[in-house]
């Protein structure tokens, strides 16, 4: 028999987690995307502000299920259990076969692609990066539970002050640059804000990742839900103030056109010593993000495994370490197969179209598991029932739609992907006759 994942992980791992996966190098990207459908500072800070309260709201339902089920896998969970094992299975094998692992690798490319401002690396060698990376953090965490929740934490510190640090020296040393102003005049909102939300809420996505390690945490009732909380707020103040200090220094139609933004701020600032400070504040978010996916993706096969017969042997917990070591192995190789491969953009078209898919889901099942558990309920209850997952699923919906309408050939293949894990399904969960 397997041993069982140990109870380790206290409020502050949680929070480590959540801020490791969610401030990773989207933040150095994603502002370009946002100036291209809104070209008012205003709206683009008030776009920010509505995405971190969309999060918070589905922040809110992910506590409320997370406390009624204190198991590791997180969503695969509660849609296993407000839908039966087929939905939990197709979360299961889409987060594995394209969402987890292609953000593994793109975070590798990434961490790769920066080293070379201070190594000088070829394609081939970046790719070697990339995989390195992804196996350092691999059999740090096969190592055991400690190792890679201390490295969080000191990643995520370090990640939080870097931000703070950047917006502190952009706010003191851009006052001399260029800047539009903070007025309200000529604001129009047109169709583009909802589209424009999709980026935003890419940037704050993994607000969720602690929760598939819920059957490690020592107090999952009341640490859990509130380091989600906390997480939230702490990422949304950021972004915030970050995007507040973008915009002091450049307007959104110069901005549009910036394939790094905080790169070519600190260019202006501090010259060639500007793009080197802004390289290793991109490789410190690089670092903690691909840890944390890491650490919780191992979780996602680990739980479908204990449901499929056939796949049991990624429920195995090794036992010395005390970890799923087969289970973080299948997600370091694949990939890395990705890597090798070097089209794993292709991969990624259709995340946003899968992510809102069981977002809507994931809120629909809040009312569910009310039901089901009725008088059993004992764990957090959020504010705001029913108003708060009500507007999680419209808005998750809403996204969804815009998803399709504007990247209808990306969501045509997302469908098939995920269509054909219900074929999948069937064949590895059939049983022999007896």
């Amino acid at each position: 028999m397997p041993h069982k994942l140990t109870r380790q992980l206290r409020f502050w791992d949680s929070v480590a987690i959540n801020i490791g996966i969610v401030i990773g190098v989207g933040i150095f990207r994603v502002p370009a995307e946002i100036a291209k459908l809104i070209d008012h500072p205003v709206l683009i800070i008030a776009a920010w502000v509505l995405g971190g309260l969309v999060s918070l709201m589905g922040v809110l339902c992910y506590a409320e299920l997370s406390s009624c089920f204190p198991e590791t896998g997180g969503t695969y969970v509660y849609l296993k259990e407000a839908f039966g094992k087929t939905v939990g299975f197709l979360f299961g094998w889409t987060e594995f076969l394209v969402l987890r692992a292609g953000s593994l690798a793109g975070i590798a490319y990434v961490l790769a692609a920066y080293l070379k401002n201070f190594v000088d690396l070829g394609p081939e060698t970046e790719k070697v990066i990339a995989i390195t990376s992804i196996a350092f953090f691999t059999g740090l965490n096969i190592a055991g539970l400690h190792y890679g929740t201390r490295v969080q934490n000191a990643l995520s510190i370090l990640k939080v002050a870097t931000l703070a640090v950047m917006t502190a020296l952009i706010f003191t040393f851009g006052k001399n640059l260029s800047a539009p102003t903070f007025s309200a005049g000529n604001m129009q909102i047109s169709y583009a804000f909802i589209p424009a939300l999709i980026p935003v809420l890419w940037a704050y996505g993994g607000w969720n990742e602690s929760t598939f390690m819920s059957g490690e945490f020592t107090d999952t009732r009341k640490e859990l839900p509130r380091s989600l909380i906390t997480s939230i707020a702490v990422i949304t103040l950021l972004y915030v103030l970050i995007n507040m200090a973008y915009l002091k220094v450049m307007p959104p139609a110069e901005m549009k056109e910036s394939q790094s933004i905080a790169a070519d701020i600190f260019n202006r600032m501090f010259g060639s010593m500007g793009n080197k400070i802004m390289s290793c504040a991109v490789m410190i978010s690089a670092c903690g993000a691909l840890n944390s996916y890491v650490m919780t993706g191992a979780r996602i096969p680990f739980a479908v495994a204990q449901d499929v017969r056939r796949l049991s042997w990624m429920g195995e917990v090794h036992q010395n370490y005390g970890t799923p070591a087969k289970a973080f192995i299948v997600n370091a190789v694949w990939a890395s197969v990705l890597i090798l491969w070097g089209n794993f953009e292709e991969l990624l078209f259709f995340t946003g179209f899968a992510k809102w898919f069981f977002f809507i889901l994931a809120g629909a099942s809040v009312f569910v598991l009310r039901k089901k558990l009725a008088d059993s309920h004992k764990g957090f209850k959020m504010i705001g029932y029913p108003w708060v997952p009500i507007i999680f699923t419209f808005v998750s919906l809403a996204l969804f739609i815009t998803t399709i309408v504007h990247t209808a050939r990306a969501a045509l293949f997302g469908a098939a992907i995920l269509l054909l894990g219900i074929p999948v399904y069937y064949v590895i969960s059939r049983q022999k006759q007896s």
